[in-house]
């Protein structure tokens, strides 16, 4: 495909008029009162929420990891200073802070919300923000980079603290997303004053402390997680007593526990679960897409799978609107090309649909003198649900075009990508805030997963990809998104695109909550559940 001519990029008017920032004030003082009616009505029969999950965060600090399991965790027990709202389009919403403005390109002032306390007793201030975000401490221990921090907050140069409440966020260089990196994962402010009492990483990772409408009681290695109210919360008084979070693997088990009425809320169940819930009334399925990419990661260093056209076919090959309807009853999207809808006006919306080419395919094939080679799918015991049925569905699939792919099974990612991998695999990406440089990038970019396993790069992606982290203008940056849409799509594939992913749930339906498009599972009271309330 033709290559259209990247704009230079120009700077938007960063003004925040008078309007606007009425409309941020009135939408904070609407998020400190919400839930407060629902609060006053349970705060006398508030109860602990009993969760079933599918594993242990391996940390609690929102810094550390970005793993499902620590989402999870760690949305309960910590504030940013912006949020997204639980709407399709992921709106911005104050949080920490009550509103915002841009000082310039590389500039962010926010107006911090007083009468914030930490979950011990202590007061949230500027002097917080200006060490939650604190490029060495996003470093994590010994500042050796072990955290995932730095995958979306790496713009961010230092804080500048205007007095106790106001902060003036500064990049490194113009920064149009700074706004959606402050609402990003890994953004959560924690206590400084309670870090550097516990004197080194490993007693603040025990108990670390945060503003969120929950703090921790204890934990216990693969067996769960306890945490209770922390009722001085500025967002209202949450909805429970406590949230015990129990570790439960296997999925039978879970569903288990929640007929039992042991929990009262399991996650990651799977469409052949659905009718089994159904059967029971007091039971119903909860969760949906979230802004997250299933696909299969190629290894392009192999001889065969070097080959662009043997790719290509990989991917013509798969009747994807069939395999969603076979494992998820049509309930999860399919992308059109490594991008998700909510990305707004980074959102390339007529940007082809990826095809089912079956003839297209064969012609590819016979162009790159594939003749029946061997290629490897290295595939995990169900790490994703419905994995292994999807395998054999997609071997199929390829077989039918002369695609010989034969499935080696694996015991864990170590396995799958120890050098020399050679193969295909099982993989998926979570957009940690609405924008392909927070999506797409974290998979192809110089720093991302493929690049630093050898198994995949392009120059030009790089390139432009850099460009774009520079360019402002929402006008000047579409035209850099096609072009490395394309590069990833047909000119150049580093993976096979399968289909948005979803993260599904089972609750009791004595107790409202609302999922939003994200991993994150969030039980305070600013859930639109009790905020409707």
């Amino acid at each position: 495909m033709p290559r259209e001519p990247v704009q230079e990029p120009t700077m938007p008017d960063f003004s925040m008029t008078r309007r606007n920032l009425i409309a941020a004030g009135a939408a904070s003082g609407f998020l400190a009162a919400s839930g407060a009616p629902f609060a006053m009505a349970q705060n006398a029969a508030r109860r602990t929420l009993r969760v079933g999950m599918s594993g242990f965060p391996a940390t609690l600090d929102p810094a550390m990891a970005n793993a499902t399991a620590v989402r999870r965790v760690v949305t309960n027990m910590f504030d940013k200073l912006l949020a997204f709202d639980q709407s399709a389009n992921m709106a911005l919403r104050p949080a920490l802070a009550e509103r915002w403005e841009r000082v310039s390109g590389s500039a962010l002032r926010l107006f911090l919300r007083k009468g914030v306390m930490f979950h011990d007793g202590s007061p949230f201030t500027a002097e917080d923000v200006a060490f939650s975000l604190n490029p060495d401490h996003l470093l994590g221990p010994d500042k050796a980079g072990k955290t995932t921090a730095m995958q979306t907050l790496d713009t961010i140069d230092r804080v500048e603290i205007i007095d106790s409440h106001t902060v003036i966020v500064h990049t490194k260089g113009d920064d149009g997303l700074i706004e959606k990196r402050l609402a990003s994962w890994h953004s959560e402010i924690v206590s400084k004053r309670a870090f550097l009492a516990a004197g080194s990483w490993d007693a603040w990772l025990a108990a670390p402390v945060g503003t969120g409408p929950y703090k921790i009681v204890s934990k216990t290695l693969d067996v769960d997680i306890v945490l209770a109210s922390h009722d001085a919360y500025w967002g209202g008084l949450p909805p429970f007593s406590g949230v015990h979070f129990r570790i439960i693997r296997e999925l039978a088990s879970r569903m288990n526990a929640l007929v039992a009425k042991e929990v009262d809320f399991i996650t990651d169940i799977s469409p052949d679960m659905f009718p089994e819930i159904e059967r029971h009334g007091e039971l119903e399925i909860a969760g949906g897409p979230v802004q997250n990419i299933r696909s299969l990661t190629i290894d392009t260093t192999d001889p065969v799978l070097g080959k662009v056209g043997v790719r290509r076919a990989l991917s013509l090959a798969l009747d994807r609107k069939a395999l969603v309807q076979a494992l998820w009853q049509g309930r999860l999207p399919v992308p059109n090309g490594y991008q998700l809808a909510t990305f707004g006006e980074a959102y390339i919306e007529d940007f082809p649909a990826l095809a089912h080419d079956p003839e297209l395919a064969r012609k590819l094939l016979r162009e790159a003198g594939y003749n029946g080679e061997k290629i490897t799918y290295k595939l995990l015991n169900n790490y994703y649900p419905n994995q292994v049925s999807g395998a054999q569905i997609m071997i199929e699939m390829w077989r039918g075009v002369g695609i010989n792919v034969e499935i080696q099974m694996m015991e864990n990612f170590a396995q799958i990508q120890k050098k020399p991998i050679q193969a295909i695999y099982d993989n998926s990406n979570t957009a940690i805030f609405p924008d392909p440089l927070a999506h797409a990038w974290r998979l192809f970019g110089p720093n991302g997963e493929m690049p630093k396993l050898g198994i995949w790069s392009n120059e030009e992606y790089f390139r432009i990809g850099e460009t774009l982290k520079k360019t402002i203008d929402p006008a000047a940056r579409r035209p850099i998104l096609r072009r490395m849409l394309e590069i990833t799509t047909n000119d150049d594939p580093g993976c096979i695109i399968l289909h948005g992913s979803g993260q599904f749930y089972a609750k009791r339906k004595d107790f409202g909550w609302t999922p939003e498009p994200s991993l994150d599972l969030d039980f305070g009271p600013l859930n639109l559940a009790y905020a409707k309330t």
